[in-house]
């Protein structure tokens, strides 16, 4: 428990995603004073669609009353593969459950009080000492706490002042992406419903499931169908080329709905035309406005800095095969408030406890994804 004797810690979370969310309603829950910094204005828009819905989510959820299980998700029943002609190679019961990240997303961010979270506030940097760190944002406001917790993404502010050296690699392929709401498309929902579907072929692969819809139901009719399709592009020209929007700017690392130049929407259909079965082809040319991801791996040799840690995505991006992103940023801040609660609110000493089985995790699930995704998109 945390110690009576003394204020409970008082917490920057630097980054309001899921990550920064999941962390502020951990330490919340200790009695921790927690101020969230999100460098984005206003709602944060969706984010990758789809979720593959995993037991620490799970356990995020009801430990601290955010949500209901069955509000939050759409259940399916067997996992299917289908060959390219699109008869069924393979199926078995393999009950799981799917979310959306606008869903998690609206769930968490309603746990935080709209006082305790900062909108289109980017940090500068920070100072850590002894006892205190100071964290800086643009337009001159400081924050001094006792803990600071780095939840800002693969572009970590905080992580590139404690590890200057550390960047994402490029894993040679990207995922093309998109949703389709169920009544724009009943028969292709009436194919994919109650089932993970998926068809290989050689250096690539697709995956449907269906998803909440966009205000979060779950009825038959208002859910989504949410489809990953993984295809190389090799680093130069091809890869610009993905990457130029319909502006002509060159993104960093994705495009997203509704910035993705024609051509290469057109692009995409054909590659479909020449590559999928029928029901996954049709839902890629249903898709109104897809959009790319590139699969970039990251990972940190540390996560903790006497009163600074690295959390979520900015410590380690495992590869989506995992489909254990949000599962792992979950993790993180649930260890993290156990270990602080188990140190009687000794930052340090918390840290020191929390870092090497969450080391681990990133590691393990950084080598799981590498190995996934380089035998699909490689053959190795």
């Amino acid at each position: 428990m945390l110690n009576p004797s003394r204020p409970a810690p008082k917490v920057v979370v630097v980054g309001g995603s899921l990550g920064g969310l999941s962390n502020a309603i951990a330490l919340r829950s200790l009695g921790c004073e927690v101020e969230v910094f999100e460098k984005s204005s206003g709602l944060m828009k969706d984010r990758g669609a789809g979720i593959v819905f995993q037991r620490e989510v799970a356990d995020l959820l009801t430990r601290y009353g955010v949500a209901r299980l069955d509000e939050v998700v759409v259940p399916v029943r067997t996992r299917r593969f289908i060959g390219p002609d699109g008869a069924v190679l393979q199926e078995a019961p393999m009950p799981q459950a799917m979310t959306s990240w606008d869903m998690l997303y609206r769930k968490l961010r309603a746990a935080v009080p709209d006082e305790r979270y900062h909108s289109g506030v980017r940090l500068v940097e920070f100072e850590a000492t002894t006892d205190t760190v100071t964290a800086r944002f643009e337009g001159g406001r400081e924050e001094v706490c006792d803990l600071l917790i780095g939840a800002d993404g693969p572009g970590s502010t905080v992580r590139q002042q404690l590890l200057p050296d550390v960047r994402s690699d490029y894993a040679g392929y990207v995922a093309w992406r998109g949703v389709v709401v169920e009544h724009d498309a009943p028969d292709l929902a009436a194919e994919f419903a109650d089932r993970f579907t998926f068809f290989q072929a050689p250096h690539t692969h697709i995956l449907c499931y269906l998803i909440p819809g966009p205000d979060g139901s779950s009825q038959p009719g208002e859910r989504r169908l949410n489809w990953v399709w993984y295809l190389n592009a090799t680093p130069g020209a091809e890869l610009d080329r993905v990457l130029t929007d319909n502006g002509g700017r060159r993104r960093q690392f994705s495009v997203p709905q509704g910035y993705v130049a024609p051509h290469m929407i057109q692009w995409l259909h054909g590659q479909a035309r020449g590559i999928l079965p029928p029901t996954f082809r049709r839902l890629v040319e249903t898709t109104a406005e897809p959009f790319v991801q590139t699969i970039h791996d990251l990972a940190v040799p540390r996560m903790a800095f006497g009163r600074v840690c690295l959390t979520g995505d900015a410590a380690f991006v495992p590869r989506p095969h995992t489909a254990a992103s949000t599962a792992k940023a979950a993790a993180n801040a649930l260890s993290l408030a156990d270990c602080l609660d188990a140190s009687g609110g000794d930052v340090v000493e918390a840290l020191r406890r929390w870092e090497p089985d969450q080391l681990a995790l990133g590691e393990r699930l950084r080598g799981y994804g590498q190995r996934l995704g380089n035998r699909s998109q490689f053959g190795r």
